[in-house]
């Protein structure tokens, strides 16, 4: 950082508070509040009308007094989550450090990965994503330190199995599981059962009430009670039929009931005894959709995942985003959709289902595969499209320019929120991956695995990295692509390096590096040889590594790849600093530098800068490293690369020690505590 003479100026990277004065004498002490800790309230609002579990809500009063574990068992739609809710919500300031909630199972039924949702608590109580451990032992240790002494609130909703359960639990607090099983391991380990069934007659007929009126309950209560006997007492049922004549109000009820009654036209009854089955009503409020909508609906089945916006939704029905908008919106209405947020739908699991059916009945293999097609191409160019503002020098693998008629979220233009976006879809781009090489679509396949890495790279998905590496490994294998294979093998092996399985990497980089030179491809050998460089550090080789890594940087100048020559050279600076060889690694970086910045590349440029800031300090230069950390610094935090922040921070700590000052060092190391306290997960 410089600051002119007399001008009230500051240029060159800042980070933390700046003082102007125009003369300071004696000592100056600055203080910064400490961040306020974000608490997680992920809990959504209890539903309006919630009735008749009074005999529930005082058995969870009674267990869950002092803390502990609580599974609310009974059949899918019966309204367990709604109960769960409400009684949190009324408990709601006995969790000051915040409230958590996951789903466990997938709309198909199969179990979400308990890493996978630890991963996600871990982040929404402050842990920095890169410093998620990668393994599910590592993430439940740190999460049952994290939750300890915490009071905290936990929804678990449809678990799959005890085992998928109880990593998830906290130390301490409340949990509560909603499941349509037994989970008898986890009642073995202490916890409660709550059996959760259908609504009787009144409590139901008072939900129904809520939702059309009492006026019009009462002018039709035959009717009325006719139509909770046909839901079962489910909620979900009787919130689907009471939609249904809200949105009719001239229709008379036992309309209504007379569609309900014709049980032989439907899948599954609704009744009060046996079948509980949500479908007949589902087929009901199906039936009452324009033409339209009901396209729209089977539609949506084919979307792997929440969180689908209207644009997604134009491209694949091939409508205007206001068309689309409309017709999510009239979903939510009908209650067959519900709006997570502004733009964010998702479709109920027992919907999905329903509407999944339709679609395989009513809709060709070639119009469901289309749409899907439709989907998965949306995705690849709008994940481009947040890989230009997150990682804007890396190259992208497209086959095609993107569509003109399709239509981006607004949050696709600021770092931040594409970052966001991103994480919030990276399931979804994964399985839409998958997908697509199981449908014989592998460069679609490719370009999808492909676009996730910048996020994988940038939050330390690891187990993503390698399963998106793979189907794009695969997918270049079925698509005959030689040269776009061996750049796959090439992640692949450092995959495996980056978690410690060298002698994998080099058995891999080894075989590249032959196939390459066969095939006289030099990009290939570049990428080989690099990697190669990389194993020689992991097995101490240095010197190897610096021939290995010169090697790569010389044929990647000779090819023009600018981006290419300036990451080798970082790794080549890397190198000639373990060899207290600082001369060599500050022309190394400084090459890398000047390459990155031209690009530019902000991420791989702070790094150049680290690179020069640490041979400055290995040189005796402390006055010279400084300002090169610091600016390098300043440009990890907008990349939101907390682990390389971490390190900066350090590096800085060990300057501020050499000067002498010892508070400015702690600050530093606190710094870097926080956000190294464990490592890249």
């Amino acid at each position: 950082m410089t600051v002119s003479e007399h001008a009230n100026s500051v240029s060159g990277g800042v980070e933390g508070a700046v003082v102007q004065a125009g003369s300071v004498h004696g000592n100056v002490y600055i203080s910064q509040p400490a961040p306020i800790p974000v608490v997680p309230r992920q809990l959504s609002p209890p539903p309006a009308g919630f009735v008749g579990r009074d005999a529930e809500v005082a058995r969870l009063d009674e267990l869950l007094a002092d803390g502990g574990v609580v599974v609310l068992k009974g059949p899918g739609g019966v309204g367990k989550t709604a109960l769960a809710l409400s009684w949190l919500a009324r408990a709601c300031k006995r969790f000051p450090d915040g409230q958590l909630h996951a789903e466990l199972a997938l709309p198909t039924g199969e179990p979400v990965a308990p890493e996978d949702v630890l991963g996600q608590f871990l982040r929404a109580l402050g842990v920095p994503a890169p410093q998620v451990p990668a393994g599910l032992a590592e993430r439940t240790a740190l999460y049952r330190s994290v939750t300890t002494g915490k009071s905290l609130a936990v929804l678990l909703d449809d678990a799959v199995s005890a085992a998928q359960a109880r990593v998830l639990l906290p130390v301490s607090g409340v949990t509560v599981v909603t499941t349509r099983r037994a989970l008898l391991g986890l009642l073995a380990t202490g916890a409660h059962v709550v059996p959760v069934g259908p609504l009787p007659a009144e409590p139901a007929l008072t939900l129904l009430e809520a939702r059309i009126g009492t006026e019009r309950l009462a002018a039709e209560e035959e009717a009325a009670r006719d139509l909770v006997g046909f839901c079962g007492g489910l909620p979900i049922a009787l919130c689907v039929v009471a939609a249904r004549a809200a949105t009719r109000p001239r229709r008379p009820l036992i309309r209504l009931v007379a569609e309900l009654a014709d049980e032989r036209a439907r899948l599954d009854r609704l009744s009060a005894e046996g079948d509980l089955s949500v479908r007949s009503t589902l087929d009901g409020a199906y039936d009452d959709l324009p033409a339209d909508l009901r396209r729209l609906y089977r539609a949506l089945s084919l979307h792997p995942g929440d969180g689908f916006g209207p644009e997604v939704v134009a491209a694949m029905l091939a409508v205007g985003v206001d068309t689309a908008q409309d017709g999510l919106d009239a979903l939510v209405d009908a209650s067959l959709a519900e709006e997570l947020e502004e733009g964010s739908y998702r479709l109920h699991d027992l919907v999905r289902v329903h509407a999944h059916g339709l679609a395989l009945a009513q809709d060709s293999e070639d119009e469901r595969a289309g749409l899907v097609h439709r989907i998965a191409r949306w995705y690849v160019y709008a994940t481009h499209r947040a890989n230009r503002v997150v990682m804007p020098a890396r190259a992208i693998i497209s086959s095609e320019p993107e569509p003109a008629e399709f239509a981006w979220p607004r949050c696709l233009t600021q770092h931040s929120s594409a970052l966001d976006w991103l994480e919030a879809h990276r399931t979804t781009l994964l399985a839409l991956a998958k997908e697509a090489l199981g449908r014989s679509w592998p460069r679609l396949a490719l370009e999808l695995a492909d676009a996730l890495q910048p996020l994988l790279k940038l939050h330390k998905h690891r187990a993503d990295a390698f399963a998106s590496n793979e189907i794009a490994l695969r997918a270049a294998e079925t698509a005959g692509e030689p040269a776009l294979r061996d750049r796959m093998r090439k992640r692949l092996a450092r995959a495996h390096l980056a978690q410690g399985r060298w002698q994998v990497a080099e058995e891999q980089a080894e075989e590249l590096l032959r196939s390459a030179r066969i095939r006289r491809d030099r990009r290939g050998e570049a990428g080989a040889l690099k990697t190669l460089g990389l194993v020689a550090v992991h097995r101490g080789d240095l010197p190897g590594a610096v021939d290995a890594l010169r090697a790569t940087a010389d044929i990647l100048r000779s090819l023009g790849r600018r981006r290419g020559e300036g990451l080798a050279l970082i790794e080549l600076g890397e190198v000639l600093l373990a060899l207290q060889r600082f001369e060599d690694a500050r022309d190394a970086a400084n090459r890398a530098r000047r390459l990155l910045a031209a690009l530019p590349d902000p991420y791989n440029e702070a790094r150049a800068n680290v690179v020069l800031g640490r041979a400055a300090s290995g040189s005796g230069d402390d006055s010279a490293a400084r300002p090169l950390l610091e600016k390098a610094l300043t440009a990890f935090a907008a990349q939101d690369s907390d682990h390389e922040r971490g390190r900066t921070h350090r590096l800085l700590a060990e300057l501020a020690r050499r000067d002498g000052d010892l508070e400015q060092a702690r600050r530093h190391d606190e710094l870097a505590d926080a956000l190294l306290a464990t490592p890249p997960g």
